[in-house]
């Protein structure tokens, strides 16, 4: 066999070879715009009731024209569903087995839309609202939409938070046919926004302490004690008869605390009872002010 010859050979196995397991176990590669997209959380519904959920509408024009259509999954359905109410032009609705939060959904119109005695038929004013069990709560509002195209989903977004069981589509007005109001297909999803990860900021050494700076006078007290008056945000005022290192150390406790931090204050004679000591706590963000009046004991 010539060398030429066993190349050619080689060259055919691994093509081969190649094939063979490209068609087995690989998948095909996933864009990440496709692995991102929203799932639709209704399954494809073969009747009002099948296989999940519940689905009901305001009116329909006939028959075929069943609001399970509208989730059957056939987004170039020339059926759909179509509502034969006129101001309002009617609504459809979807009941979940279980609670689920909603905060997208997406329409298409009939197929039927390319011929343009049908695109008449689309929404023109219509809300999406969730039922808590008494009222219907509206979720998001469209107006004035008019720019149907035959086989192009129309996606709406909004916030909500809250899980719901039932939803529905309620149409005010679409845009001109006088028979009925009609759409191919809806889906409804639950996005969920990413949080961007947190940047670092660059670190940086902190500023030189100052060495020069002036020397502080110690202040001078004019009295060994005092009269500490602490007015607290209900209005109430308290007084305390107290050393001046007793002051001084709550002056030092409010400088330095925050928040719910709290402080006992010792009352002295002002016990009443049988005990040997009573203290009173006060919470640093319940002071409103507070003062200071030194005296010399006599």
């Amino acid at each position: 066999m010539s060398k030429s010859f066993k190349i050619i050979v080689s060259t055919l196995t691994v093509l081969l070879l190649i094939g063979v397991l490209s068609s087995f176990a690989f998948p095909l590669s996933i864009s990440a715009e496709e692995s991102s997209a929203p799932k639709n959380l209704i399954p494809i519904m073969t009747s009002n009731d099948s296989p999940l959920g519940h689905t009901t509408a305001s009116s329909i024009w006939a028959s075929r024209h069943q609001p399970f259509n509208l989730f059957n999954g056939i987004k170039d359905d020339a059926y759909g569903w179509a509502s034969s109410q006129t101001k309002p032009f009617g609504w459809v609705s979807y009941e979940f087995d279980s609670p689920v939060v909603i905060n997208q959904f997406a329409l298409w119109p009939r197929s039927d839309i390319t011929q343009d005695a049908y695109k008449n038929e689309t929404p023109k004013d219509f809300t999406f609202d969730a039922w808590d069990g008494d009222n219907w709560i509206l979720l998001h509002s469209e107006t004035n939409v008019t720019d149907w195209q035959a086989h192009v989903e129309k996606v709406f977004s909004f916030s909500n938070e809250k899980s719901y069981t039932k939803y529905r589509l309620n149409i005010l007005n679409n845009n001109g046919l006088s028979g009925f109001t009609a759409l191919g297909e809806m889906e409804m999803y639950h996005t969920v926004t990413a949080t961007p990860e947190p940047t670092a900021l660059p670190t940086s050494s902190p500023p030189p302490i100052p060495t020069n700076l002036p020397t502080p006078t110690p202040d001078v007290s004019s009295g060994d004690r005092a009269l500490l008056t602490i007015e607290l945000s209900s209005g109430a005022e308290k007084e305390y008869d107290l050393s001046m290192s007793e002051v001084n150390a709550f002056l030092n406790w409010y400088d330095s605390a925050n928040g719910s931090s709290r402080y006992g204050i010792n009352k002295h004679n002002n016990n009443k009872g049988p005990f040997s000591n009573r203290t009173e706590y006060v919470i640093h963000d319940k002071i409103l002010t507070f003062e200071v009046s030194e005296y010399t004991a006599q």
